[in-house]
């Protein structure tokens, strides 16, 4: 009986400690629950102090999360700058969600100057750790730079269901830029592309309907791409990595705090 009950204070004790923790990756675990509403009540302006509180410690994940406040101005007023920076400090220990999003601002001069060196630095990192968005972003750039690695960089992404990228890719294999000119796969692609939601996509169907390839090709082509539609996972969404605004952009923005520990 007594060593029960020194079981029990032992474990209240160890539980008390975790909760009293000031470790960084508590403190973004806090900032988090009150972001979300975990606890007694959603308090946001509570949770960017938890992140900030981690962030100043140096944890990665919590320097991803303040930057978002930075860049999109909720709850903080708008700092572009300070955003890039937190999301370099997060990149620079091998972050691959802050490595997109660091890129992406160099990409399109957002809050800093256009800069395709650093775009592509920061944009690579991500890519590297075959990250969707990562892969999308620098095949956007390298169309422009060296266009014959971007179809690699479409397809990671398009493989793991960024209908973006299977669009993009669909586009390199219908001009036979970088690639072979293979307007069957393209039309496969765009297929699958325009059943997510693509919009773009309707129109180079609608060109390939127009007589670049037979009826037969095209009832072969929307068969593969049903056969493949079952294949091309969305990984990102798997591990809850979706469901935001300015997701399916043409230039995807960043994801919100209370999803960015799926997209780490």
């Amino acid at each position: 009986m007594r060593r029960t009950i020194l079981s029990a204070i032992l474990v209240l004790w160890s539980t008390i400690g975790i909760a009293q923790s000031t470790s960084p990756e508590a403190l973004y675990d806090r900032g988090v629950d009150a972001i979300t509403g975990v606890g007694p009540s959603q308090n946001d302006s509570l949770g960017i102090d938890y992140f900030r509180r981690s962030a100043d410690l140096g944890f990665g994940p919590a320097q991803v999360a303040l930057a978002y406040y930075y860049e999109t101005g909720t709850v903080l007023a708008s700092n572009p700058s300070q955003a890039v920076d937190l999301y370099r400090k997060a990149a620079q220990q091998g972050d691959p969600l802050a490595g997109w999003l660091a890129g992406r601002h160099y990409f399109l001069g957002n809050g800093v100057p256009r800069d395709p060196d650093a775009a592509q630095k920061w944009l690579k990192l991500s890519a590297d750790q075959n990250n969707a968005f990562g892969a999308y972003y620098l095949g956007r750039l390298m169309a422009d730079r060296d266009f014959t690695k971007a179809p690699k960089l479409y397809k990671i992404a398009a493989d793991q269901g960024l209908p973006q990228a299977q669009y993009f890719y669909a586009k390199t294999l219908k001009d036979g830029r970088g690639v072979p000119q293979d307007r069957f796969t393209a039309y496969i692609w765009y297929t699958i592309a325009a059943d997510a939601g693509y919009a773009a996509a309707g129109a180079d169907l609608g060109e390939l309907n127009g007589g670049s390839l037979t009826l037969d090709q095209i009832s072969e082509a929307k068969a593969k791409a049903r056969d493949l539609e079952q294949v091309v996972i969305r990984a990102v969404a798997a591990r809850g990595c979706s469901g935001w605004d300015g997701e399916f952009d043409e230039f995807p923005a960043p994801p919100p705090p209370k999803l960015q520990r799926f997209c780490h």
